[in-house]
């Protein structure tokens, strides 16, 4: 059985709706049927001399899951708000909101009420791709679906961004209007928001609860930018080293932190030095929202003496 998919994007994301498609086709060996309005290849895309309108609609109509690519991009597009909306009201359709180059916390209502997933992340982009899967009753073969994912992530966490204010007036009144038009597709999730801001997000974890998105800054000579992780109720500081590694893996070597790398506050140019003890320390602490973590490359290998002295000489 073939699973049709939706993906919502911005035009100028289509690389990204093109690695996000390819993936959910290969890990579900061709299950899941992606499409997404700016597909080149010539099975896929809009049809040449069709009402664009109508067959986005009619897609909509027979897609089980939209996916809606978030990005600093098209986080105030109000289309994306248009087409998510119209899966919403479709019964048989989910509305899965996925995130590259933002965290949780830039996500406007009504798709903040949403789980929402990170990509950028091997870890966030396996939960999922398990979840999906299992959603549809497609099995999960992480194995057999690492080098595509891994390859994926690679791909995503690359991609850089201009930094521009994603909060806006002009966008909070576009929102504003479309929770009106939207609001009567959308009751049954506001119950389920209300249950989130009241605290149930702590007590059931396996549904997203309890999770949210950090930034972490790459400040390498070869390699700069902003990426998202999701930090769990459960993660430890040693899990959240290991997911950053991944991100840099292209850039550094394995077994390296504080050799040749390492991660700082940028404003108090403090290092992170919890390496030996990260598997018992809940993440949360360490790596909590609104607290910032960029990755330096060292010119040396950390030294106790350069926390002591509070020098800005030794990394570069």
């Amino acid at each position: 059985m073939q699973h049709n998919f939706f993906i919502s994007h911005y035009s100028g994301d289509q690389d990204l709706a093109k690695i996000i498609g390819n993936t959910l086709s290969r890990v579900s060996l061709g299950q899941i049927n992606p499409w997404f309005s700016s597909d080149k290849s010539s099975s896929g895309g809009l049809l040449p001399g069709n009402i664009w309108l109508n067959e986005i609609i009619e897609k909509l109509n027979k897609s089980k899951a939209v996916v809606v690519i978030l990005t600093p991009n098209s986080i105030d597009k109000k289309w994306l708000y248009y087409e998510s909306g119209i899966g919403e009201a479709n019964e048989d359709c989910e509305v899965i909101p996925v995130c590259v180059g933002i965290g949780f916390d830039q996500i406007s209502f009504p798709l903040a009420m949403y789980q929402c997933y990170q990509l950028a992340d091997y870890e966030a982009l396996k939960q999922f791709i398990n979840k999906l899967l299992k959603k549809f009753e497609i099995q999960f073969d992480e194995e057999m679906a690492k080098p595509i994912l891994e390859k994926a992530v690679s791909s995503i966490s690359s991609k850089s961004w201009d930094d521009k204010p994603i909060q806006s007036e002009e966008k909070k009144s576009n929102t504003d209007s479309l929770i009106n038009d939207l609001k009567q597709h959308i009751d049954k999730r506001f119950i389920d928001l209300m249950d989130y801001k009241s605290g149930d997000r702590e007590k059931d974890n396996s549904k997203g609860y309890g999770t949210y998105s950090i930034p972490i800054k790459v400040n390498f000579p070869e390699f700069t930018g902003t990426h998202y992780l999701e930090i769990h109720a459960t993660d430890t500081v040693q899990q959240v080293y290991d997911r950053i590694y991944f991100l840099l893996k292209d850039h550094v070597k394995p077994f390296t932190y504080m050799q040749d790398w390492i991660l700082q506050n940028p404003q108090l140019k403090m290092r992170l030095v919890l390496r030996e003890i990260g598997r018992f320390i809940p993440a949360k602490y360490v790596f909590a929202p609104n607290f910032e973590w960029e990755a330096i490359k060292l010119i040396a290998p950390y030294s106790g003496l350069d926390s002591n002295n509070n020098r800005d000489d030794w990394y570069s």
